[in-house]
C-alpha cells in the first residue's frame, strides 16, 4: 500500500483477469509522454511538467479562456469545459493564440510575457482597449451582431453571488479579513442524520464567502438564490437570473440592512458636509462620483427619509443614522453596484 504501480488492463472489465500492464503516462492526445521503466516515485511531478509543457495545445488556452470569461461574461470559447470537436469554436482564435503564447512566455522587462503569471493576464487583459470600451449602444453594431460575440461593446454582466456579498461586507467595512476556520458543527455522539434526516445548517459569518459551508444535499439559501454553482456538478458558466426573490431579498435581508447601517456610520464618521459623504457613498459604492442629477435625488431622498422617521417620533440622531442607512440600502441595491458595466 501507497507504493506506486502500473496498472494492468482488466479483461472485459474483470478484475480478476488482469492483462497487459499499462506504463503511466499522459493523455495520448495531448502528448502521451511516457514514465520512464525506472521512475520511482507516483508519477504526479511528471504529469505537472507534462500539463505546463509549452508544447501543450490545451493548458494555457484553457487557462486564459477561463479569465477571460471572467471579465467579459463569455470566453473566447463559449463552451469553457469543450474545446473538443463537440464544442463551440473560438470567436476569435487568433486572440485566443496570442493570449496564450503571452501568457507562457517568460517575463522579462522590454516583453510583453506573463512567465505563467495569472495576475499579469489580468493586468493584461484589463489594459486593453475592448475591456475599457463603454456598455453604450450602438444600433449599426446592434443589427449587425445581436449577441455582441464580436464584442463592439462592454457587455453589461450582474456580478456573482459570493462578489456581491463580499462587496457589501468590504464597503460596509464589517469584512471579517481573517482565514476561515472549522464551522461549528454538532458534537459526533448527538448524529443521528440519515437518508431521511440529512445534516444541514447555515452558519452566518462576515468572513468572505469563499468561507461559507457548501453542502451537496441542500445548497447555501442566499447562494442558491444568486445563481452560484451547484456543488453536485461542474459548472462551466453560471446562469444569470432576474427574479422577483432576489429584489426582496435585497429589500428584505437583514444581511442587508446590517451592512447599510454599518455603513451609514461610516459615512458619518469620515465627513461631516452632506455632499461630501454623497459622493463617498457613491464613490465606494458604484466606484465613481456623483453627477448633479445624483446628489439631487440624494439630498430629496434624505429630507423625505428624515421627515417621515422624525413624523414616528425618532430622535435627531436616530433620524440622521437611519436615513443614511436607508440610502446606502438604496445605493447596494441599485444595478450601479450589482452590475459591472
Amino acid at each position: 500500500e501507497g507504493k506506486p504501480v502500473n496498472a494492468r488492463i482488466q479483461v472485459r472489465g474483470d478484475p480478476d483477469k488482469p492483462g497487459p500492464q499499462v506504463q503511466r503516462g499522459f493523455l495520448t492526445l495531448l502528448g502521451g509522454q511516457r514514465l520512464p521503466p525506472d521512475c520511482k516515485g507516483s508519477g504526479r511531478l511528471e504529469l505537472a511538467g507534462w500539463i505546463t509543457d509549452p508544447a501543450n495545445p490545451v493548458t494555457a488556452r484553457v487557462i486564459v479562456n477561463r479569465i477571460w470569461q471572467h471579465h467579459f461574461g463569455r470566453g473566447i470559447v463559449a463552451t469553457p469545459n469543450d474545446f473538443g470537436t463537440r464544442g463551440s469554436p473560438p470567436s476569435h482564435p487568433e486572440l485566443l493564440d496570442w493570449l496564450a503564447l503571452r501568457f507562457i512566455e517568460p517575463a522579462t522587462a522590454k516583453g510583453q510575457g506573463c512567465g505563467w503569471s495569472i495576475k499579469a493576464l489580468h493586468r493584461k487583459i484589463m489594459l486593453s482597449a475592448v475591456y475599457q470600451m463603454s456598455g453604450d449602444d450602438q444600433a449599426a453594431a446592434r443589427e449587425a451582431d445581436p449577441e455582441d460575440a464580436l464584442l463592439w461593446r462592454f457587455p453589461r454582466r450582474r456580478l456573482e453571488a459570493e462578489a456581491v456579498r463580499d462587496a457589501m461586507l468590504a464597503i460596509a467595512g464589517t469584512l471579517d479579513r481573517t482565514v476561515g476556520g472549522e464551522h461549528p458543527f454538532p458534537a459526533v455522539e448527538t448524529w443521528g442524520f440519515s437518508i431521511h434526516r440529512p445534516f444541514y445548517a447555515v452558519y452566518e459569518s462576515n468572513r468572505r464567502s469563499v468561507y461559507l459551508m457548501v453542502q451537496r444535499q441542500k445548497r447555501h439559501p442566499y447562494l442558491t438564490l444568486f445563481d452560484a454553482a451547484d456543488p453536485n456538478v461542474s459548472t462551466d458558466t453560471r446562469v444569470s437570473t432576474i427574479t422577483p426573490p432576489q429584489a426582496l431579498f435585497l429589500m428584505n435581508s437583514p444581511f442587508v440592512h446590517e451592512q447599510s447601517a454599518a455603513l451609514a456610520k461610516r459615512l458619518l464618521s469620515e465627513t461631516a458636509e452632506e455632499k461630501d459623504r454623497i459622493r463617498l457613498a457613491c464613490e465606494l459604492i458604484w466606484g465613481r462620483e456623483p453627477d448633479q442629477d445624483d446628489v439631487s435625488q440624494a439630498e430629496s431622498f434624505l429630507r423625505s427619509y428624515r421627515a417621515k422617521l422624525a413624523g414616528l417620533g425618532k430622535t435627531a440622531p436616530e433620524r440622521e443614522t437611519g436615513a443614511w442607512a436607508a440610502y446606502a440600502r438604496v445605493l447596494l441595491t441599485s444595478n450601479g453596484f450589482l452590475y459591472v458595466d
